[in-house]
């Protein structure tokens, strides 16, 4: 008998223990499931933030796309000064939009207004001291070089504009802050538009 009450304590107790890893089993894969819940609400809050905060820029802010489109469009100035340089050999200034189409036929020179990145509009000073060339980014920026081949290059930009036409300038321009009314100016590199 008392050979008997012991295997049934054994397996009550194997049943026990059973039962026990069970128990244990069901809840880590409850707690798995709530913690991947958890980290898959998370993931999806920081992506809404990052989406909106991309969406609904503050002046003076640029998304990252924006941000490509400016540096595309004042890369394609610089390659264009570069142009306006080795075309301009004799330093008369004399340059003009097919001038540097012919020189360069990567970008698109024109005598009219730049409506992206790739179209640098161009405009020559009427007694051939110096070249004006502006592109337009896709946030409205017009980015500008005022270049001489007797003076010190310029940079600009002017905001908020659904063209941008290289403006007629006779010399060099005056230094001035960026704005949706006028070009603003410096030398040695692009402002902060």
């Amino acid at each position: 008998m008392e050979h008997r009450r012991t295997r049934s304590r054994r397996r009550s107790q194997g049943t026990d223990d059973r039962g026990l890893s069970l128990l244990v089993t069901v809840i880590s894969l409850l707690v798995t499931v709530i913690s991947l819940l958890v980290t898959a609400l998370l993931v999806l809050f920081a992506l809404k933030a990052t989406t909106s905060s991309n969406s609904m820029s503050t002046p003076g802010t640029m998304t990252p796309t924006a941000a490509a489109d400016a540096t595309q469009a004042q890369q394609n100035l610089s390659a264009a000064v570069s142009t306006a340089g080795q075309t301009d050999v004799a330093g008369q200034g004399s340059l003009d939009a097919a001038t540097l189409q012919a020189a360069d036929p990567s970008l698109v020179f024109t005598p009219g207004p730049s409506t992206g990145p790739g179209t640098v509009s161009v405009t020559a000073a009427p007694d051939g001291s110096g070249v004006t060339l502006v592109t337009r980014s896709g946030d409205g920026t017009c980015w500008a070089v005022w270049w001489s081949p007797r003076s010190a290059t310029w940079y600009g930009a002017q905001t908020g504009q659904a063209s941008c036409t290289a403006p007629a300038l006779s010399a060099a321009p005056s230094a001035g802050p960026v704005s949706s009314a006028a070009i603003g100016w410096q030398q040695g590199s692009f402002p902060t538009a």
